[in-house]
Parts: structure tokens; C-alpha cells; sequence
């Protein structure tokens, strides 16, 4: 996975270069019948060019193709990074110690185990009456090497498990469908039951879905949403956004004012299999747990070597999982005092990161009202993620998702819904 490295970089001050390289199966059935298959192997090498000019400092990337590095990119990218300049810092250097995380199996899983595994979804699909109108599975290892020009390096290996899948229930008019995503490290952890039974029981249900209520009233939002929503979080303990001056608020700032439960959040790129989990940055800064806000008080903020460096503070390495402590409620008690509106999927939840507003429309959930649990669609949510949690209550059951530890379930108190 080496590249020879172009003369031209000797121009930079300080360079950083990323390798990946891995071997990838993708499989795409429909209809439970093998549709198309094919093994991608890719190899991409990614320069980084620190260039300092007149006692400032700029950064720009190149792409090297294959093994053989680019001149013409690397004097395009040192052009362009001399273009950018501000104020100066350094890529660290000297020995580093970096962790081990398991982040694969000892083996990856061959043809057979892959079939096998699509063969076990379909028979529970089935099982519950449903089909998979579509099922997309991608399996792959790869290795990540970075290396800079002070010497550091380090290098990796991790596997990656993609499933899309579409279950469908009904035929014509009476016809539903429910579409579901998970990434994860192993296999066999890919496609919780729990997550595939949510899925089963929102296609049965969603033909008599009716319209929620109009009113502010208490939200449920499961783990697959709370990572999108935990995005204005990472945004505003982000060490770059308050260098520049877009936010304001700094470490021992209460981000959020809680009323409710406590707002215990940390980001953690050791933790075992996790997709966002990494040994190192893009700096070659080892990876370390960091606290982010202990109730809602900021204790930490993600610092790169950069901004690091205008804070006067150690840069923090890789932005890992969002670990969030959980609560002491069970779920099921947080679809009581009704009516609730329970979320079990947006059609798409995308928060302003910086006020934290959102509004999105509901793809499926159920409105518990008077012992009742009746299937709802379309309509609205609109709140505001700082309000929303000051104001909430976590279930202590948990589950995982491509970058989210927490809650399975968390409840927000007063949000905005718009239906019927």
C-alpha cells in the first residue's frame, strides 16, 4: 500500500499521508433471488500539504493515483495551500502510543456465511409475513496507514458491514413498504432482532397509519434518530466553530439548561467495534475518550492540531462514537401519561447544527392515547434540540447505531406536532 512520493513534496513544510486499501463484496438481492454481485478492491492515497509563508501556515490535499505519486496535484495542492494562510501551527511529532481496538472478526466472512446470514433475515421476514422487496449487503476489510513527514505513523485494520433492506407487506393499494440501514463491524451484529421486529411491525401497520394529532405533546425518539439529532452536540463542542467565531459558548458553559435528566455525553473513538471508532486522526493524534458535556455543563471540546493550537489546548485526536449515559426509566414508561407520540422513523431529520431547530415528517410511529396504540404517518415534529433536552427523559435499556451509544428510547417532553 505504498506510494512513492513525489519530489515536489519536498516543498511543503510538513506533510501527512492517509493510505486505504480494501477488498469489498456486495450482494443485491430482490425478491429474495440473487440479482447481482460483484468484488470492488480500492486503493486511494490522500497527501496533505502544510506550506508556511511569511510566518502563517496553509493546508491542501492532493489524491495520488495507484503507486506512482502525482507532480502536477502536489503542485496544484501547494499552490492552493498558499493561498489560505493562518495563523501558524505544527504537526506534533515525536513517539506516540496508540491504542488497539477491535474493530473486525479474526476472519472475514466468505460467500457461504454471507448467504447464510441472507437466508436467516429472509426466513424471519417471512416468518412474520412480510418479504424483502430489496436487500443490499456489503462486507469488506480494509487498512488505513498514515504516516507524516516527522516520522509518525500508524496502521490499522477494520471491517465494514452494510445492510439496506426494504420489507414489504401487502399487495397493490394495500401495499406497504419500510426501508431500514445499519452499518456495523461484525456480521452477525448488523441487524439486531429488535431493530428488524421494529421494522416488521411498522410495514404491517403502516397501511392503517392515520394522520397524529396537531399539539405540543411528549416525543419518543428511538436510538436511530437520536444520532441525528445529537449532531447540533457535536457541532457545538467542535473547538474550530468557536475559534472562528460562529459560536460563543466555551468549556464550563452550560450548553444546556437540564430540567429533566441529566445530559451525560462523551465521545469515544476506542470503543470496541464501533464504526466511528479509530486509533488515530488525520494528524496522527492517538485516540482517547473525551468528555463532552457532564449535565450539560461542556467539560471538553474536539480540538485538531490546528485549532488546538489557537486554544492553547492538547489536541484531542479522532471524533469517536457518541457515548450517552443512559437513564434509570424503562422504555415502556415513557409511553405512559399519554397521549405520546412515538417516532419510530423520520423521513429525513436534519437539524439546523447551529440553532438546533428542526422539522421533520414522520414516517411511521403510534400515538398512545388512553391504552390505545394507533399507527400514524405523515405529519410533523418541529422543536429545538437544546430545549428539547433540557426537558427529557432517557430509558436505561440501550442500543448502538453507526455513531450513537445511548438510550434506546428518550423522551422529550414538549415538541410541536402538526397532523390532522
Amino acid at each position: 500500500m505504498s506510494v512513492a512520493m513525489p519530489r515536489e513534496a519536498a516543498e511543503a513544510s510538513e506533510w501527512v499521508l492517509t493510505s486505504t486499501s480494501g477488498v469489498e463484496t456486495q450482494l443485491y438481492w430482490r425478491l429474495g433471488a440473487l440479482h447481482a454481485e460483484r468484488e470492488v478492491a480500492t486503493i486511494t492515497h490522500e497527501l496533505v500539504l502544510y506550506r508556511d509563508m511569511d510566518g502563517k501556515r496553509g493546508s491542501a490535499s492532493a489524491q495520488l493515483a495507484g503507486d506512482v505519486g502525482d507532480g502536477g496535484r502536489v503542485r496544484t495542492a501547494l499552490t492552493a495551500a498558499g493561498l489560505a494562510l493562518n495563523p501558524p501551527y505544527h504537526l506534533p511529532h515525536g513517539p506516540a502510543s496508540y491504542p488497539e481496538i477491535p474493530l473486525g472478526g479474526e476472519e472475514m466472512p466468505g460467500r457461504q456465511a454471507l448467504e447464510a446470514w441472507q437466508v436467516e433475515v429472509l426466513r424471519q421476514i417471512g416468518r412474520a409475513g412480510a418479504k424483502a422487496s430489496h436487500l443490499e449487503l456489503f462486507a469488506g476489510r480494509h487498512e488505513t496507514n498514515v504516516q507524516s513527514s516527522n516520522g509518525r505513523g500508524h496502521g490499522w485494520q477494520g471491517d465494514r458491514f452494510l445492510v439496506d433492506l426494504v420489507v414489504a407487506s401487502g399487495e397493490g393499494d394495500a401495499s406497504s413498504e419500510f426501508r431500514l440501514m445499519r452499518e456495523g463491524r461484525i456480521l452477525q451484529q448488523l441487524l439486531p432482532d429488535a431493530a428488524l421486529d421494529r421494522a416488521l411491525q411498522a410495514v404491517r401497520d403502516r397501511a392503517r397509519a392515520v394522520l397524529p394529532p396537531t399539539g405540543r405533546m411528549p416525543v419518543v425518539l428511538p436510538a436511530s434518530e437520536l444520532e441525528t439529532l445529537l449532531f447540533a452536540v457535536n457541532m457545538h463542542t467542535n473547538a474550530q466553530f468557536l475559534v472562528t467565531g460562529m459560536l460563543q459558548k466555551k468549556v464550563g458553559d452550560a450548553l444546556i439548561e437540564t430540567e429533566g435528566d441529566a445530559i451525560r455525553i462523551a465521545s469515544d473513538p476506542l470503543r470496541p467495534f464501533g464504526v466511528a471508532s479509530a486509533p488515530t486522526d488525520g494528524s496522527t493524534v492517538p485516540a482517547r475518550r473525551l468528555e463532552l458535556l457532564d449535565d450539560g455543563v461542556i467539560r471538553n471540546m474536539h480540538a485538531d492540531v490546528q485549532f488546538g493550537a489557537y486554544l492553547g489546548t492538547e489536541p484531542t485526536g479522532p471524533v469517536g462514537t457518541l457515548v450517552w449515559q443512559p437513564g434509570t426509566a424503562p422504555a415502556a414508561d415513557l409511553l405512559s401519561d399519554g397521549p405520546v407520540l412515538e417516532v419510530l422513523a423520520f423521513s429525513a431529520l436534519m437539524p439546523d447544527p447551529m440553532t438546533g431547530s428542526f422539522a421533520a415528517e414522520i414516517k411511521m410511529g403510534y400515538l398512545h392515547r388512553n391504552g390505545e396504540r394507533i399507527p400514524v404517518a405523515q405529519g410533523s415534529v418541529t422543536g429545538n434540540v437544546f430545549e428539547a433536552l433540557a426537558r427529557c427523559r432517557l430509558s436505561r435499556e440501550t442500543e448502538e447505531g453507526k455513531g450513537y451509544f445511548g438510550p434506546a428510547q428518550v423522551r422529550f417532553e414538549q415538541l410541536q406536532v402538526a397532523g390532522a
